[in-house]
């Protein structure tokens, strides 16, 4: 096992970090959802817990970071640029408007 540590930095206000990471949590569900054995998120979905078969990363944001933090297999730290990469576009991409699909 490997420790899995980063933080990004946001700008973003409060409610859109909660927006964009609840939307980034989704994305992945969606994408990666084979490999997801579990997803918890905390009582004020400021947090989230995303595990499966030899990982577990804590997702979470306070009012400057998102951090993402846990237990991957050894080999997942070659992709520690891509995860980072993959987190970045989801901090830096524009919500979607909610009359978008009106």
């Amino acid at each position: 096992m490997a420790r899995l540590d980063m933080k990004l930095e946001h700008g973003q206000p409060m409610d859109v970090a909660q927006a964009k990471l609840e939307a980034g949590v989704a994305a992945a569900m969606e994408r990666y959802g084979s490999w997801i054995g579990r997803l918890d998120w905390s009582q004020d979905r400021h947090s989230a817990t995303v595990s499966g078969t030899g990982y577990e990363v804590r997702l979470w944001y306070d009012e400057r970071f998102v951090h993402a933090q846990g237990h991957v297999p050894l080999a997942w730290k070659l992709f520690e640029p891509a995860i980072k990469s993959h987190i970045r576009k989801v901090i830096d991409r524009p919500l979607a408007s909610p009359s978008a699909g009106a």
